[in-house]
């Protein structure tokens, strides 16, 4: 039993090189092919529109190659750059099989990988863009819908309070001058954070206003208020002078 022990190890050895060898012989080819998009349609396996096939790093003794659809032969190239520009609508719809022959100066023939792809027409190419399109744009403007409006809906409910106006810094209303602060989570659009007044409910693009534009929108406000409360007294004093003449 001792005696077998090496044997059947590499027995083993030998069973798990040989597949690996075949594989790395197959998967190289002496023509590398590949398809390139000049302009159309390409995903999944499908494609539509403008391509070229292109032999890359090709061998020094190729004298010309042969591309392939399925087992047609659709052109030959004799120089460099071995290359095949084409439309998808030159060849029916459907799966094909792209592929290149080589001859070598001494009419040795190499052969390249295989390129599998189903041809659309423009009407599905169309179709397979929608579908592609139309979920990122709804996803896209979902985002655009909670960055805008979230910031403004809790802007609303916000209450200002003079002198504090949080990481974002404050702004000062182009309508009611007023000072107020930026939400930090509102969008920032280039040229300041959309935002909305919470004196007047103005909603603007508001860059962070300077020190001195914010004591003096601060000035206006502590105006604004004092005239509002004097106001107030007035009128309840004038209240008190009419409801005293009833009295006896």
């Amino acid at each position: 039993m001792k005696n077998r022990q090496p044997f059947f190890f590499m027995l083993t050895i030998l069973i798990l090189l040989l597949p690996a060898t075949a594989y790395a012989q197959e998967s190289q080819p002496d023509l590398n092919l590949y398809l390139i998009r000049n302009f159309g349609y390409g995903g999944l396996g499908e494609i539509q529109g403008n391509f070229t096939l292109k032999i890359r790093d090709p061998l020094a003794e190729l004298d010309k190659v042969e591309f392939y659809l399925d087992d047609e032969l659709i052109a030959t190239i004799l120089q460099e750059p071995y290359e095949y520009k084409f439309h998808t609508s030159s060849f029916p719809d459907g799966e094909h099989v792209f592929s290149a022959v080589g001859s070598l100066i001494d009419e040795t023939l190499v052969e390249s990988n295989q390129i599998k792809k189903t041809l659309l027409s423009s009407g599905q190419a169309w179709s397979e863009t929608q579908g592609l399109i139309v979920p990122v744009f709804l996803f896209i403007a979902g985002l655009t819908i909670l960055g805008l409006g979230i910031p403004v809906l809790l802007s609303r409910k916000k209450d200002f309070v003079l002198g504090k106006y949080g990481p974002a810094g404050g702004a000062v209303c182009t309508r009611c001058d007023l000072p107020f602060s930026r939400f930090f989570l509102s969008p920032n659009l280039l040229t300041g954070k959309l935002v909305r007044c919470p004196h007047c409910g103005k909603i603007s693009v508001r860059a962070r206003a300077s020190q001195n534009q914010i004591q003096e929108a601060e000035t206006k406000y502590k105006n604004k208020d004092t005239s509002r409360v004097k106001t107030l007294d007035d009128q309840e004093y004038q209240k008190l002078l009419d409801e005293s003449r009833f009295e006896d």
